[in-house]
């Protein structure tokens, strides 16, 4: 592991400096003293914690291996209006700093959806957000500026399971050279318009900037140097409630200003890349419906069971991944006696981009590739507040997209402990 000590200093203050009230609602730690209450009564809510998931494949593959991967994360949520008295007006910071390997890598499983979501992005500290919001008094208009990750935003999908096809936004996923989604973030301004209570339009503006991605430092820069071109995304959403039980429809677009390389290459690509052919930009789409389809024990807001369609439409000029669609059903409640523990199926399909798969056949022969199919089924439950435990098993079909490699099966668990 190469952890940055200065990173790990640098988290470690900001933890102390929180002391009083970095423990989340139901965290381990409880209430410090009593303290936090009175944080959060001032407009300050605080939270660290650290989320692991571990994983050993039990077949496919080139070899059986084990790895683990975590992140510790810390942040601040503060209502200035509580605060300073500034009107509608709130803020946010999140740091995170992830440690571990990748299953995936580790075992050869050439699949193109890591068995593990939150690895990836780097060993050293980043900012995941820094930003400043508004909303106007009658909660029609609301706007926030700074250091985003477009996934708090737009394309939001429920991150419960461990396999990366059925965590969150889609488009990260094939567009993570434009698209940075926790834990990376850029800079940008979000607005978006309520015309109904239940409908709303949002449009935003991203700096894209790939020193930003960069693994090797560069976790909290903030100069904008670097900067290649800009990423507007646009989201028309309806938030509907049928008899207490909420629904998320959301349908958008987005366009990506810098050019990039074709998913078809001139062959031989000159060494250097000067003869790569470069396309003008990049686009795309998605869809989504989340809905509460029972009400359960109703001991929360997620009680019951909940289901959960996606689907999200790339460039197939450019990028090796053009489509994907995942569907999942989350019980919460699964017995009386045990109210937020919670029992989890999803199926996910990823597309080799068609164009790409031709091209990579003709270059290198063999098969053609085309989609990879993942399952997965889980159990999440809460032993002792603030801590969260969810074992599962994962089937990875056609891995690559190629029916000629062993489908896979990966054990795993996921923790989570807020403090």
């Amino acid at each position: 592991m190469n952890h940055s000590l200065g990173g790990r200093r640098a988290l470690a203050g900001l933890c102390l400096a929180g002391v009083a009230a970095s423990a989340a609602a139901q965290g381990v730690t409880g209430d410090w003293g009593g303290r936090r209450p009175v944080w959060q009564d001032n407009g300050i809510v605080l939270d660290l914690g650290y989320t692991v998931e571990a994983a050993r494949n039990t077949s496919g593959g080139q070899r059986h291996a084990s790895a683990h991967a975590g992140q510790l994360s810390a942040g601040g949520r503060f209502d200035l209006e509580q605060l300073w008295g500034w009107r509608g007006t709130r803020g946010q910071l999140s740091l995170s700093l992830r440690d571990g390997d990748s299953v995936t890598a580790r075992a050869g499983l050439g699949s193109l959806m890591a068995s593990q979501e939150i690895h990836g992005r780097g060993h050293i500290l980043r900012l995941g957000s820094l930003w400043l919001g508004r909303q106007s008094a009658d909660g029609r208009f609301d706007a926030k500026a700074g250091r985003l990750a477009v996934g708090e935003d737009f394309n939001m999908l429920d991150c419960v399971a461990m396999n990366l096809a059925l965590c969150g936004g889609q488009v990260a996923l094939f567009g993570g050279d434009y698209w940075f989604n926790s834990p990376l973030s850029q800079w940008g301004a979000v607005v978006s318009w309520r015309p109904l209570p239940a409908v709303y339009l949002r449009a935003a503006a991203y700096q894209i900037n790939p020193r930003y991605a960069d693994e090797r430092g560069g976790g909290l820069r903030l100069a904008p140097a670097g900067t290649v071109g800009t990423l507007t995304p646009l989201e028309l959403g309806w938030e509907p409630s049928f008899e207490g039980r909420n629904g998320h429809y959301a349908i958008g677009g987005w366009y990506s200003s810098p050019p990039r390389a074709d998913a078809v290459q001139p062959l031989p690509v000159h060494a250097g890349g000067s003869t790569a052919l470069l396309r003008t930009g990049a686009y795309g789409g998605w869809a989504s419906a989340q809905q509460q389809l029972t009400g359960g024990s109703g001991s929360s807001d997620a009680s019951g069971l909940r289901a959960q369609l996606a689907f999200a439409q790339g460039d197939r000029r450019t990028g090796d991944i053009d489509q994907m669609v995942s569907l999942q059903l989350i019980q919460t409640g699964t017995v009386r006696s045990r109210p937020d523990d919670r029992i989890g199926f999803g199926l996910a399909s990823t597309r080799v981009n068609p164009r790409a798969a031709a091209f990579q056949q003709r270059r290198d022969g063999g098969a053609l590739a085309a989609r990879e199919h993942v399952a997965e089924l889980f159990y999440g439950w809460k032993p002792a507040r603030g801590l969260d435990l969810q074992p599962g098993v994962q089937y990875v079909r056609h891995p690559g997209g190629l029916a000629s490699r062993k489908d896979a099966v990966v054990l795993g668990i996921k923790a989570d402990v807020r403090f």
